[in-house]
């Protein structure tokens, strides 16, 4: 029997902030979902104004727009008004916890459990508010959303919620990620950037939990035993106590570079003239710039923590985040042995063909009816 059509709203009030990890979720689960379905009618709530990304679809939202960026004025209090206001039968919130005052029926996406298991690794604001706002949300959510089997036992241990309200669906990656044979862009990219010859590549923002300062000092020592020529690239935006970071590139010189944020299209250019990619996380609840560097050709390290093992699969060399001669040696192997590299390569290829936003969007428009029909 065909379900009957609901009225979803879905909150994209974060994401005017540049395109990064649960925000780029946010927008990638909203474009798909307008681009596949035809039956439910949505509103979606923009801080300011429609983002860019999502005004080819006009005619399939009614956008509510909210004046104001500041997360818990925006969120908390005028969300917590509008989201009354209009009729949903459910509401979506994909990135910050949902306000104390909705009332209508939503569902969470928690993307893991860093606020209970890495306390330290957030500042204070955003450690209470995920600890305390976020707790409860999650308990009165209709159903909560993670991104891995591994986030899903963290939050349940943290939470105490039931097994059956948490739902694990994987992330996807944009098609835009992918192999370039062109050289006049990444020669353009290169120059632009200032990029060493050969380099190892790390994305993500600069915060504690990345785990930076490991992996210069992994580099430090193998600049200084000569076990290495590539250059090291850092991308990413500034995030809390980034300022330790800064300190630990110091006097590192041309070898080492900081991009700082850099646009998607610049991005995938990096990730195609990168030798390999390293993200030594102590923890992540998915991790998209693994999947990133893999549809890109680019073989790729990650840490044996959280779910990066299980989202790479086989598909990557896993290193353990507090043993500099683990990583050390996973990249001289990459460096040293062609077949291994392009085996990474390969499996890498293959794997980033299950991480889909059709995937992603389809079993979360699943759970919505599923909710509705109870």
């Amino acid at each position: 029997m065909k379900n009957r059509s609901l009225r979803i709203g879905i909150d994209l009030t974060a994401t005017w902030r540049e395109g990064t990890g649960i925000f780029v979720y946010a927008l990638g689960l909203a474009y798909e979902l307008l681009r596949i379905d035809d039956q439910n009618r949505y509103t979606l709530f923009f801080s300011g104004e429609v983002h860019p990304e999502l005004k080819p679809w006009q005619g399939k939202f009614r956008p509510v727009l909210i004046p104001v960026r500041e997360e818990f004025i925006s969120k908390q209090i005028l969300m917590g008004i509008l989201c009354n206001a209009y009729g949903l039968d459910l509401i979506h919130f994909p990135a910050f916890p949902p306000p104390i005052a909705c009332f209508r029926r939503y569902v969470w996406t928690l993307h893991d459990a860093t606020p209970w298991l890495y306390p330290q690794t957030m500042d204070l604001k955003g450690r209470l508010y995920f600890q305390y706002l976020g707790g409860w949300a999650a308990r009165f959510s209709e159903a909560i959303i993670t991104d891995s089997n591994d986030a899903k036992r963290n939050l349940i241990a943290a939470l105490g919620l039931p097994e059956m309200k948490v739902n694990v669906i994987y992330l996807g990656i944009d098609g835009g990620f992918k192999k370039l044979d062109k050289l006049s862009l990444l020669n353009s990219v290169r120059s632009r950037y200032g990029l060493p010859e050969k380099f190892i590549l790390s994305v993500g923002t600069l915060e504690p939990r990345k785990n930076l300062p490991f992996l210069i000092r992994a580099y430090r020592q193998m600049r200084q035993a000569n076990q290495t020529n590539l250059g090291l690239v850092i991308v990413g935006r500034t995030g809390w106590e980034s300022e330790a970071l800064e300190g630990k590139l110091g006097g590192e010189g041309k070898d080492v570079v900081r991009t700082g944020f850099v646009p998607q299209a610049d991005l995938v250019a990096l990730y195609n003239l990168a030798e390999v990619f390293v993200l030594p996380s102590l923890y992540e609840g998915f991790g998209f710039p693994p999947l990133e560097a893999m549809a890109c050709g680019c073989p790729v390290i990650v840490s044996n923590r959280g779910s990066l093992p299980e989202v790479v699969g086989d598909a990557a060399l896993l290193i353990d985040p507090q043993d500099l001669d683990s990583l050390v040696g996973a990249i001289r192997a990459v460096e040293e042995t062609p077949p291994l590299r392009a085996s990474l390569i390969q499996k890498g290829l293959e794997r980033v063909q299950q991480f889909t936003w059709r995937a992603t969007a389809s079993k979360t428009l699943a759970l919505y009816n599923e909710i509705a029909a109870h």
